[in-house]
């Protein structure tokens, strides 16, 4: 349950004394503690908010300085600094305030932390860019992010981090990218365009993240792979719904559009199977992200089909009446049967 200052502090004297009395036992009152979580006040809830505004703006920054690369030049010119040194200073700077920062844990709170997760793991990312350069081996974004990639998914286990999580995804999804562009062969990877091969991407993310419930070492980030990997498979599917797998524009203009309308229904079947899931097995994410894209298929499907043809009021009601019945009649399986 979750409870205020005043309301925990009574609380865990109703429990200690319960505890004396003989009225629990030992186990029972540890378990019953553990039961009782802070509750959020307005107040820390828009210290988050501005926390992740932070964040958001240090990574602009970051992003800004980096693509500038005169702004680079003007520095290093002087400072008279070598990549090599650049990369030394920037390795050292990220290993004191990593350890620095995970020495504090138990006192910095959960918003906070992942900032300075954010901030160690982009330092540790200037440190690699700078040796890759000074090694000479920058010329491809492949090579680099090979060498991101256990990186940070190695800092954020060790460090608990889901903020250096979601970066280590977020650079997977950026090397696969890369890699297939890298690999394939007149716009396609295995007989894949991009829209197809990222599909495959999101089920491979999609079933990492149930394997990562069974790995005690990562699965307190389990919940970002599994949003990530069902972000990324219902993306991939949209586009696929839209472009088929033809590997370029000319050759997806010369088809009808009929002839990816299959794709527009499995994409849609997969949307209802994920909904049903998620009803299914309580789980609101794959429910609302069900519905959600299953919207934007239909959407999607009245502009390429009936924009010009049907009339707009005509189509919109259809939908209303079709989400009218399907509202009642889960509404009517939610209510109790009476005798």
């Amino acid at each position: 349950m979750e409870a205020d200052k005043q309301e925990t502090t009574i609380l865990h004297k109703a429990l200690n004394e319960w505890e004396l009395t003989g009225q629990l036992t030992p186990e029972q009152a540890s378990s019953l503690r553990q039961t009782i979580v802070p509750k959020h006040t307005d107040r820390q809830q828009i210290a988050q908010y501005f926390f992740f505004i932070a964040l958001f703006c240090i990574l602009m920054a970051f992003g800004a300085i980096f693509l500038n690369e005169k702004l680079l030049e003007k520095i290093k010119a002087y400072f008279a600094l070598s990549d090599l040194m650049i990369a030394i200073i920037a390795a050292g700077l990220s290993v004191l305030w990593l350890w620095y920062t995970g020495k504090k844990r138990a006192s910095i709170s959960n918003g906070p932390y992942e900032v300075y997760m954010v901030l160690g793991g982009l330092s540790v990312l200037t440190s690699l860019v700078y040796f890759c350069k000074y090694a000479h081996i920058d010329k491809t974004p492949t090579a680099l992010l090979s060498f991101a990639l256990p990186i940070l998914a190695v800092l954020a286990q060790l460090f608990r981090s889901k903020a250096l999580w979601m970066g280590t995804i977020i650079t997977a999804i950026g090397w696969y990218s890369t890699y297939t562009d890298w690999q394939s062969s007149n716009y396609l990877f295995l007989g894949m365009n991009y829209p197809m091969r990222f599909t495959v991407f999101g089920l491979i993310v999609l079933g990492a993240s149930f394997l990562q419930l069974k790995i005690s070492l990562i699965s307190f980030a389990q919940r970002i792979t599994y949003v990530s990997g069902l972000i990324i498979l219902f993306t991939g599917l949209w586009g696929v719904s839209i472009f088929g797998n033809y590997n370029s524009l000319e050759a997806w203009q010369a088809v009808r559009q009929v002839q990816v309308l299959i794709w527009s229904f499995v994409f849609g079947g997969v949307c209802a199977l994920s909904f049903y899931l998620g009803i299914r097995y309580k789980d609101e994410l794959a429910r609302d992200l069900g519905m959600l894209f299953l919207l934007i298929n239909l959407y999607t499907r009245y502009f390429e089909y009936f924009w010009d043809s049907m009339n707009k009021g005509l189509f919109f009601l259809v939908l209303a009446i079709t989400f009218g019945i399907l509202g009642w009649w889960l509404e009517r399986k939610r209510k109790p049967k009476t005798a």
